[in-house]
């Protein structure tokens, strides 16, 4: 159980103007009829791609589109912490992409600092140092969580027949005592098995680990909230292989609806932000409903939070 109270009462996110398509994409990088079939079955439709936009760029326009709607001074956030899967994500050394944000919005008290190593699984994983934090700050009121990655090569956002990777950002605000998407519990999970990443051979028998570990920290987060799995309203996955998740949902013993499937057609995988992309989709839902959201990485991550809406 999360020793603090805290909550995510704002979250927004930007998608590039520009949208693609899988069949679209196939012709370009020469993908054969194989691959483009697996995909669709996976999910995949459509994606937004970055024309001429960096990381930086998609990151200030998710902040823009939270700031339109939380009614917060620049001077009242105290951390703001960046999250990416990319390397091409973040600035160079001495350059630093957070504290770029941080000047261009004015969050002149801001500490900053970005994560990355959990792959697309950081910005969930962040949440961890961000409780943690809340903990060891009493003085800590308001932590800005944004995450944003571009792939500059069409022909490798591919991942494997799981999904495809799309652009975009999002940006969270996560306040003390807030009584709105209320983090109850988080769970993570880290396997030095995959330490290749994407270098390493597909191996059925770690694929299917995901979903074993995802079966176990969904399982956790609710038992650790005192809340049956019957009575979660939504589970807002990562959009890869929808017909995996829908299959855990079933053993789950879950109905299908509970399962959030909206976005993988429409956004493909937006590596960090997909969770939070689902959760700023699901503002409608009853107050008092638990929501659990979950991410997965290349290289054997994954995490798993449960928030009160």
């Amino acid at each position: 159980m999360v020793g603090v109270s805290i909550g995510i009462p704002y979250v927004a996110y930007h998608l590039p103007e520009h949208v693609d398509t899988l069949r679209d994409w196939g012709r370009r990088t020469y993908q054969p009829e194989t691959i483009l079939s697996a995909l669709e079955r996976s999910g995949v439709r459509d994606f937004h791609v970055a024309v001429g936009q960096s990381a930086l760029s998609l990151a200030a326009s998710a902040i823009e589109s939270l700031l339109r709607v939380a009614p917060i001074a620049p001077a009242s956030i105290d951390c703001l912490i960046y999250t990416h899967t990319l390397q091409g994500s973040i600035a160079p050394p001495p350059q630093s992409l957070p504290r770029a944000l941080c000047e261009r919005f004015d969050f002149a008290r801001a500490q900053s600092f970005s994560l990355a190593q959990q792959h697309c699984a950081s910005s969930l994983g962040a949440l961890r140092i961000v409780r943690a934090m809340f903990a060891a700050h009493p003085e800590l009121n308001r932590v800005l969580l944004v995450g944003a990655d571009t792939m500059p090569i069409d022909a490798d956002r591919r991942m494997g027949t799981s999904g495809l990777l799309g652009d975009g950002a999002f940006a969270a605000l996560i306040e003390r005592h807030a009584n709105v998407n209320r983090l109850v519990s988080l769970a993570a999970h880290a396997s030095g098995l995959g330490w290749r990443g994407m270098l390493g051979e597909a191996d059925p028998s770690f694929a299917a680990q995901y979903r074993l570990i995802a079966r176990k920290l969904i399982a956790q987060v609710a038992s650790d909230a005192g809340i049956a799995l019957c009575q979660v309203r939504r589970i807002l996955p990562p959009h890869l292989d929808r017909p995996a998740w829908q299959r855990l949902v079933h053993l789950l013993g879950l109905p299908a609806t509970r399962l959030y499937i909206r976005n993988f057609a429409r956004t493909a995988h937006v590596t960090v932000s997909d969770p939070f992309i689902n959760l700023a989709d699901c503002s409608t839902l009853a107050p008092g409903s638990s929501l659990i959201l979950y991410a997965q990485g290349v290289g054997g991550f994954s995490a798993s939070v449960l928030v009160i809406h």
